[in-house]
């Protein structure tokens, strides 16, 4: 049964030992007599990271994972200990197990969670026996799988029969037991390299009109989809909740009908470029669009709307998976210019309308779907829209201080975890190491924890508190932030988080103005947030670029009005209080007389 269709979930992760890789090596030497010392050494290096990850599987079974540069090199069946090579690794030694020959048309049932069947096999006749690998399979062997067209592995597994068995059972029945396929989870987490083209194997022995009977395999494989599809379909596969591969996975191979060969990748980048080029047509044209704008607006405000009725507009889901790296793509088109006008902000400054992508683009009339009659509501400006605060995260990137603690877990210099992420890795690192003191509370410091923890040349203390330890690897990393708005992924950004400051001055005539500065960060309409500031305290108000900042607008208002901004902040726009700093320059109210 194939093992990693489904999601798998991770246990642990723990850099390998020097030791440890001379006594893999040796292990793989036994199962593996094809490989040399040489091969071994290419597929894991002794002085790169060699990460082992225990895993298990959707039906709970324990799997070890060797994975060198994202990609797993070997898995091995804890509970049987038994080793396996990847897709990744069969690519580069197609030969270092025996191997049976497919149709590619087989490939679409395999990624649906089936076996290799008997009368899905390409052999000679003539050979008898030895037509099965030599004659020499025993049942249970590995045994890789590959396709008539191409001799890259698709597959591998275990011989459900030994080649004599498989020669009496006269094209009837299981084959291979399949356990890991090109296009399943093991694959998809790696680097998803897309099937090379080996050669195809030497299929002398066969005519024209050899494929079950039927036309030749060129006009049977000439309506199914590619291996590449069915390798990018199948990361989202969904089986039976039982687990089970679909039934009737054998024999007969049907042709399907009309097929969307398209990835889902693909379908979403076109919906995306056409819901850009619909909007400068429609409700962002050149008489309707002011500039500058903020790129969530235009997206949230424009770009969906334009879409078709019952589609999603995800751009998670498409091959940018950020807006940031879409609106560039466009922008090096010369579509438009953008500038990030605050930090971490960014604004569209203007659009070439007379741009032949623009100019040629036909707007397409979206049929409304049949509602029934209501009272007619008024219409919701954006100004009218109510703004959703962004869900803020408290982040700590990992420094060269502590990279070797988190290059245990797999995690690289930079990357930004919350506080709960580095207490996770480091019960998982303290469990894995066997650190646990016998005094409560307590960890055992190892030559690792004690160079993250302790200064150079202080050896002083052999156990740490867990509290302790905690604070002390956190010291030792850089602060950061993620912001995540309303329909958009999250953003990460190192420093600290520049908050909401409110501040008072003295202008000509010695009269008090409030300043209102890094609005644009949190993505509040600085023109709007004056604007309602000047109809409640009836006083002028203006906005404007922020002096001696890079970037940026400032409020301001006339008279000390910093009490009534900050209540504005707080309960219209649900701005933390942790985010708004110089609320005590708000001013004292008057004694009544």
């Amino acid at each position: 049964m194939t093992i990693f269709i489904k999601p798998f979930r991770v246990k642990s992760n723990t850099q390998m030992k020097g030791s440890d890789k001379k006594k893999l090596k040796a292990s793989l030497k036994k199962s593996f007599p094809k490989l040399t010392d040489e091969d071994l050494n290419t597929l894991l290096p002794t002085k790169e990271e060699i990460v082992i990850s225990k895993i298990f599987t959707f039906n709970e079974e324990s799997v070890l994972l060797y994975i060198h540069n994202k990609n797993t090199v070997f898995f091995e069946m804890e509970k049987d200990k038994i080793f396996f090579p990847s897709i990744y690794t069969l690519w580069k030694y197609p030969e270092m197990i025996p191997f049976l020959t497919t149709w590619p048309p087989v490939m679409s049932r395999i990624a649906n969670g089936a076996d290799l069947m008997l009368p899905g096999v390409i052999v000679e006749e003539e050979k008898g026996i030895k037509a099965y690998c030599d004659g020499r399979l025993a049942k249970g062997d590995l045994v890789s799988v590959n396709l008539q067209s191409n001799k890259a592995p698709v597959a591998v597994g275990t011989a459900w029969l030994s080649s004599e068995d498989m020669y009496m059972a006269a094209r009837k029945g299981k084959c291979v037991n399949t356990i890991h396929f090109y296009g399943d989870q093991l694959w998809a987490a790696g680097t998803r390299e897309q099937l090379p083209d080996l050669g195809g194997p030497d299929m002398g022995f066969l005519v024209k009109g050899d494929y079950y009977g039927e036309p030749s395999e060129e006009e049977v494989a000439d309506n199914l989809p590619s291996v590449d599809d069915v390798a990018q379909d199948v990361v989202n596969l969904n089986l039976n909740s039982d687990g089970k591969s679909p039934e009737n996975t054998s024999d007969n191979i049907e042709e399907p009908a009309v097929i969307d060969n398209r990835t889902p990748q693909e379908i979403m980048d076109e919906l995306l470029e056409n819901a850009f080029l619909q909007s400068l047509k429609t409700s962002c044209s050149a008489k309707k669009a002011e500039f500058p704008m903020l790129t969530s607006n235009f997206f949230r405000l424009h770009m969906v709307p334009a879409c078709p009725p019952d589609t999603n507009l995800d751009v998670k889901k498409s091959s940018y998976k950020k807006l940031s790296k879409f609106l560039e793509k466009k922008e090096k088109f010369g579509l438009l210019k953008i500038k990030e006008l605050t930090k971490g902000v960014e604004s569209i400054m203007s659009v070439d309308y007379e741009h032949e992508q623009v100019k040629f683009f036909r707007v397409v009339k979206h049929a409304k779907p049949e509602v029934e009659e209501a009272e007619p509501e008024a219409p919701v400006l954006p100004c009218d829209k109510k703004y959703e605060p962004p869900k803020i995260v408290e982040l700590y990137t990992v420094t060269a201080n502590v990279l070797k603690l988190f290059k245990t877990a797999n995690i690289g210099k930079g990357t930004g975890l919350t506080a709960q992420e580095v207490r996770q890795v480091l019960t998982e690192y303290v469990k894995a190491n066997q650190l646990k003191s016998d005094t409560p509370g307590m960890v055992r410091l190892d030559e690792l924890l004690a160079e993250v923890v302790m200064a150079k040349g202080d050896n002083s203390s052999k156990e740490m508190k867990w509290e302790d330890l905690q604070q002390f690897t956190i010291s030792k990393m850089s602060p950061g932030y993620s912001l995540q708005f309303q329909g958009e992924p999250a953003s990460q950004f190192k420093g600290q988080l520049d908050p909401v400051e409110l501040t008072t001055a003295t202008r000509s005539g010695n009269k008090k103005v409030t300043l209102v500065n890094n609005l644009d960060t949190y993505q509040i309409d600085p023109s709007e947030f004056a604007h309602k500031c000047q109809v409640y305290l009836s006083v002028g108000t203006t906005s404007h670029p922020a002096p001696n900042r890079k970037s940026g607008t400032e409020v301001m208002i006339q008279g000390n009005h910093v009490a009534y901004a900050a209540k504005l902040l707080l309960e219209e726009y649900k701005i933390n209080k942790k985010y708004i700093k110089g609320v005590e320059n708000a001013g004292k109210p008057k004694k009544k007389k």
